[in-house]
């Protein structure tokens, strides 16, 4: 079964000022949507990434946060607030750039010049939209987490072949931080370190360093000739960040390596899937393609950080 979870991205429309973002449920094949803002009218200034900081009444930013309890206050939580509360903790690889307590409340002042938007926050203005998404937040297969996007327009991804399962999402973490894209912008990254900005497919800008050329992009750093044959095998519509983390799984699969994984085999994970990446050394910690690699140590300490109580020893 595919993770239950929210995603939340702007669309190109506007309303009394404000971007109109689309929240969504995602849950197999079932989508469930409401309109919501984020942000000030003053400050809505999409992608900002460094530029942002704390106190800019900015938009959400881009990432993963993990979805809290719903709270009520029966005597309201403030004159713009409302009664309800769930707070949006961010991942530890989220950016936030200084800026905290995020969530998701009513905008009770939406109909007051300059009153509407937030700072930051998830809102609706109407009842009955906060109404429905605390009903997803109550349901027996409770959204996971939620996935902050700047994408206009995004779609939710049909039903993924592949479950991302707690330990496969953190074998997914490792490679991304093996290959320097575990950061909030990790998804949009291209060889080098420079950032590509659409979605909509692989970038394809072969990149230098030094007598080192490629194309590679992505969080997990895929060649354009290897998205191709994912793409193609998964029936992927786009580069999105949900489709590269099914990327990576089908060539996790490719490898045999999947079931490894699954069972906690670690070191015969390495083995395989350093042939996959010349990041990952093999169990003995070398290299498969003669580039630096991450020391077995290393490669035991993020694996325990990721999975306590685990490593590839």
């Amino acid at each position: 079964m595919n993770r239950v979870h929210l995603l939340c991205h702007p669309t190109s429309h506007r309303d009394n000022g404000l971007i109109r973002w689309w929240l969504w449920l995602v849950n197999g094949d079932r989508r469930d949507r409401v309109n919501v803002y984020s942000g000030a009218p003053t400050a809505q200034l999409l992608n900002s990434g460094s530029s942002d900081y704390s106190g800019s009444l900015r938009p959400i930013p881009v990432g993963r946060y993990r979805l809290g309890q719903i709270e009520h206050n029966p005597l309201g939580w403030g004159a713009s607030i409302g009664h309800y509360w769930v707070d949006l903790i961010p991942y530890p690889d989220t950016q936030t750039y200084g800026r905290s307590a995020f969530g998701i409340h009513l905008d009770a002042n939406y109909y007051t010049p300059n009153g509407r938007g937030s700072a930051g926050c998830i809102v609706t203005p109407h009842q009955r939209d906060l109404d429905r998404i605390l009903g997803w937040l109550r349901q027996k297969a409770r959204p996971e987490y939620l996935e902050v996007s700047h994408t206009l327009d995004v779609v939710p991804p049909a039903a993924a072949r592949y479950a991302i399962t707690s330990v496969r999402r953190a074998w997914l973490d490792l490679i991304a931080w093996c290959e320097g894209t575990s950061g909030s912008d990790g998804y949009r990254m291209i060889f080098t370190g420079k950032r590509f900005q659409s979605y909509a497919d692989h970038p394809r800008q072969i990149q230098c360093a030094g007598k080192l050329c490629s194309d590679a992009a992505g969080r997990y750093q895929l060649l354009s000739t290897t998205w191709d044959e994912c793409r193609k095998e998964l029936s992927l519509s786009d580069f999105s960040p949900a489709n590269q983390d099914q990327a990576a799984l089908f060539l996790i699969d490719r490898r045999q390596a999947l079931g490894a994984i699954d069972n906690h085999r670690h070191r015969e994970a390495l083995d395989k899937l350093s042939w996959e990446w010349a990041s990952l050394p093999n169990s003995q910690g070398q290299g498969r393609y003669g580039q630096p690699v991450r020391s077995l140590a290393d490669i035991n300490r993020k694996l325990s950080e990721l999975l306590p109580g685990d490593s590839a020893s």
